[in-house]
């Protein structure tokens, strides 16, 4: 039997270039500044109207629009968890996307219990300022029930 499948590829051949690399290290250079105690390194490399989303179903999730917007999202996230360990494993780039893949452990505020998994970070960039970022995490169910949801 088979499965209906459709596959669109729309995939630009702009790869590994100059601005994919200019974005890269942006990127990089935020987290290192964040390691060394500037936490507004990532918002200070953010367009004025981006988006940050997180999955609807975590108990920070949603949409915010904005610098301001994007801060409360990131705010939401530390709020719940007591300690976070993030744990980046590579940043990748091509184009306008930089996606960075981490391991995180995070100890819930809300339980005392821990999530740990994969997340990787994706970040659109529009000239030179991220005008979208969308953690990604592998198991929001697994979050949920950390944070006492499930």
């Amino acid at each position: 039997m088979s499965t209906p499948f459709e596959l669109i590829l729309n995939v630009p051949d702009n790869g590994f270039n100059e601005t994919a690399k200019k974005n890269r290290d942006a990127v990089i250079g935020a987290y290192q500044a964040t390691l060394q105690g500037t936490e507004s390194a990532l918002f200070e490399i953010l367009d004025k109207d981006v988006a940050f989303h997180e999955a609807e179903s975590l108990p920070y999730g949603g949409t915010q629009s904005g610098v301001p917007g994007a801060q409360a999202g990131v705010a939401g996230m530390f709020g719940a968890w007591s300690h976070l360990r993030v744990e980046i494993e590579e940043i990748l780039a091509a184009g306008d996307l930089v996606i960075a893949y981490m391991q995180i452990t995070g100890t819930s505020r809300a339980t005392g219990k821990v999530y740990a998994g994969p997340v990787a970070e994706l970040f659109r960039f529009k000239s030179g300022k991220i005008s979208e970022w969308r953690p990604i995490y592998w198991d929001t169910h697994a979050v949920r029930k950390a944070c006492g949801l499930d």
